[in-house]
C-alpha cells in the first residue's frame, strides 16, 4: 500500500499537524492558526478530504474515550474551524452552520472540561411529532433554494421511477398470469368484487408518457446542476476561493462530480434512444438489449467509485502510519532519566506520556479508518451485486417466454432496486458489525456496541423488507380492494408511530435509569459471555453478515 501512495499526497497535512502539536498550547492559538493566511482556501481546498477525515476520526474517538489532554481537543477545534471556513467560502451555508455548532460545542468542552450534551426534551410525543412534521415541511419548502437538496431529491425521484417501472411491470405480469390460470375470479370472490384486469393494467400504465420524459429529464437536470456548479466555482469564485488556482478548482470539482456526470450523460442518452426508439428507428427488442448492455455500465461505474474511495483510504492510512512512525521515533529518542533533577524528570515524563497518548490515538484512528473502509467497501459490493442482479433479471426477461419465468425476472429486478434503496441501512449495519467484532468482550463500550449492532441489524432487515414488499403490496391491494389497502396503510403508519414513540422515550430517558441498566448489564457479563460465544458461531462470526459475492 505504501509504495502506491506518494508522500506528496498528504505531506502538507502531516507537517501541519506535527507543527500544530509542537507549537499550539491554547484554544485561542488554535483559532488564530486556523484563520491565518497560511491556512487560507489554498491550503484547505487542496487538502479538504484529509482534513475532514482528521476531524471525524479525532472527534469520534475523543467523544468515546476519556482523553486527559486538551491539546487533542484543540486540534479537533482547529480542524473544525478550517472545515467551517471551507464550506462558507464554497457557498454551502448549511454545512458551515453544522461545523459552527460543533465548533461552539468543542470550545465549551475545552473551557469547562466536559462536552456539552444536547438537552433532553420535555415535549410529549405528540408535540415532538408535530415539530418533526413542521421541520420536514419547512425543509421540503426550502429544497428549491439549496443545490445539494435539489440533487438529492432528483436522485431519489429517479431511483423511485426505476423502482416503479419494475414494480408496476411485476404487478401487471402477476395479474395477467393469475387471469391465465383462472385465479382472478377466486381472488375477487374473497374480496366480494369483480376484478377488472384490463382496467387495472390501463390505470397502472397511464403515467408511462410522463415517466418516459422523466427518464431523460432527471439525468439532464442533474447534469446541468453539476455542470453549473463547476462553472460557478471556476468562473465566478468567491473571494476566498480565488486563493486557489482556477485549474485546481476545476480539477477538484470534476474529481468529485465526474462519476455522476458520466452516469447522467450515458443514461440520459440511452434512455432517449430506447424510450423514443421510434424517433431514431430502433426496433423494440434492440432497444431492450441496449438497456441490458448498459446495465453492465452501472456495475463498472460502481467498481470505479470503489476504486476512487479505496485510493483515498490508502492515502489517509499511509498518512496516519507516517504520523505514528514519527511519534514512535520521538519516543525512542527520549534520553535516559538517570541523573536528572526533579523538574527535568517531570518534564521528561510528561513528554513520554504525551507521545504515548499520540501513538495510542493514532493506532485507534487506524483501526477505525480500516473499519470504515471495510464497511464502505462492503456497501460498494452490495450495490454492485444489485447492479448484476438487475442486469441478469432484465436480460433474462427478454430470453424466457413462460409467463411465470418473466414474472420471476421482473420480481428479481424489483428486489435489486430495493437493494439500491437500502444501501444506507446496509452500510450502517456492516460498520456496527465490524465495530462489535473489533471491540472484544472486555471492552468498556462492548454493551453499547452490541446494542448498536442489534439496532442496525434490525433496521437493515426492516428497511430491506419494507422496500421489497410494501410498495408492491399497497399498489396491488389498491387495485384489488382499496379498503384493504387503507387498512394495511394504517397498520404500517401505526407501526412507524409506535417505533418513533419508543425511540423518543429512549432518547429522553433519565440518566439515572440508564446508569441502572448499565449496572445490571455489567452484572450479567459472565452469563452473557457464554451466550455471545454461542452466537459467534452463527451471527457474529467475521464475514457472516456479508453476502458472498
Amino acid at each position: 500500500m505504501v509504495s502506491r501512495v506518494k508522500e506528496a499526497q498528504f505531506i502538507d497535512v502531516a507537517f501541519d499537524k506535527r507543527d500544530f502539536f509542537a507549537t499550539v498550547t491554547s484554544i485561542d492559538e488554535a483559532r488564530m492558526r486556523a484563520n491565518d493566511e497560511e491556512h487560507n482556501y489554498d491550503f484547505v481546498g487542496t487538502n479538504i478530504k484529509l482534513i475532514r477525515q482528521e476531524f471525524e476520526l479525532y472527534y469520534n474517538l475523543l467523544l468515546e474515550n476519556d482523553v486527559n489532554h486538551d491539546i487533542f481537543w484543540f486540534y479537533c477545534y482547529y480542524c473544525c474551524i478550517m472545515l467551517q471556513n471551507y464550506h462558507q467560502a464554497y457557498g454551502q451555508k448549511e454545512e458551515a452552520k453544522k461545523f459552527l455548532k460543533l465548533r461552539i460545542q468543542i470550545r465549551k468542552r475545552c473551557i469547562t472540561g466536559e462536552y456539552p450534551k444536547d438537552p433532553k426534551s420535555n415535549d410529549s410525543f405528540i408535540a415532538y411529532l408535530a415539530k418533526a412534521i413542521a421541520a420536514g415541511l419547512v425543509d421540503w419548502l426550502t429544497t428549491p433554494t439549496k443545490i445539494s437538496k435539489i440533487k438529492d431529491t432528483v436522485a431519489f425521484a429517479n431511483i423511485s421511477r426505476i423502482y416503479w417501472f419494475f414494480c408496476r411491470t411485476s404487478i401487471t405480469k402477476s395479474f395477467l398470469l393469475a387471469r391465465d390460470l383462472d385465479l382472478i375470479d377466486r381472488i375477487g370472490s374473497v374480496f366480494g368484487k369483480k376484478i377488472d384486469v384490463d382496467g387495472i393494467i390501463n390505470t397502472l400504465e397511464k403515467p408511462n408518457a410522463v415517466l418516459r420524459v422523466l427518464s431523460v429529464g432527471f439525468f439532464a437536470a442533474r447534469f446541468i446542476i453539476n455542470g453549473g456548479t463547476i462553472l460557478k466555482h471556476v468562473l465566478f469564485p468567491s473571494k476566498q476561493e480565488q486563493a486557489l488556482h482556477w485549474y485546481t478548482r476545476l480539477a477538484n470539482d470534476f474529481y468529485d462530480l465526474h462519476p455522476e456526470m458520466l452516469n447522467d450523460i450515458v443514461w440520459g442518452t440511452v434512455n432517449f434512444l430506447t424510450n423514443y426508439n421510434e424517433l431514431v428507428h430502433i426496433a423494440g427488442p434492440t432497444a431492450g438489449w441496449i438497456v441490458a448492455g448498459f446495465l453492465f455500465f452501472d456495475f463498472c461505474l460502481i467498481l470505479w467509485k470503489r476504486h476512487l474511495a479505496k485510493r483515498e483510504y490508502e492515502v489517509k492510512r499511509t498518512q496516519l502510519c507516517s504520523d505514528l512512525q514519527y511519534y514512535q521515533d520521538l519516543a525512542e529518542r527520549i534520553p535516559n532519566t538517570e541523573g536528572l533533577g526533579a523538574e527535568e524528570l517531570n518534564d521528561l515524563l510528561d513528554e513520554k506520556t504525551m507521545l504515548a497518548e499520540h501513538c495510542r490515538l493514532l493506532n485507534e484512528q487506524i483501526k477505525r479508518l480500516d473499519i470504515q473502509w471495510q464497511a464502505k467497501s462492503a456497501t460498494y459490493w452490495f450495490n454492485a451485486s444489485a447492479a448484476l442482479l438487475l442486469m441478469a433479471g432484465f436480460s433474462a426477461s427478454m430470453i424466457f417466454s413462460p409467463p411465470i419465468m418473466v414474472l420471476a425476472c421482473y420480481m428479481l429486478c424489483t428486489f435489486a432496486v430495493a437493494m439500491y434503496l437500502s444501501d444506507g441501512a446496509y452500510n450502517k449495519y456492516k460498520e456496527k458489525s465490524l465495530l462489535l467484532d473489533n471491540a472484544g468482550f472486555e471492552n468498556l463500550n462492548y454493551d453499547k456496541y452490541l446494542a448498536e449492532y442489534k439496532q442496525a441489524r434490525n433496521d437493515f432487515y426492516l428497511t430491506m423488507a419494507k422496500n421489497v414488499v410494501m410498495p408492491a403490496l399497497l399498489i396491488t391491494m389498491i387495485a384489488v380492494c382499496w379498503q384493504a389497502a387503507v387498512a394495511v396503510a394504517l397498520l404500517y403508519i401505526g407501526y412507524q408511530l409506535l417505533s418513533s414513540a419508543s425511540k423518543h422515550a429512549a432518547d429522553n430517558k433519565n440518566p439515572e435509569d440508564i446508569a441502572i441498566e448499565l449496572e445490571l448489564l455489567s452484572e450479567e457479563k459472565p452469563l452473557k459471555k457464554e451466550m455471545v460465544q454461542m452466537e459467534d458461531s452463527t451471527e457474529y462470526e467475521p464475514g457472516s453478515c456479508v453476502p458472498c459475492f
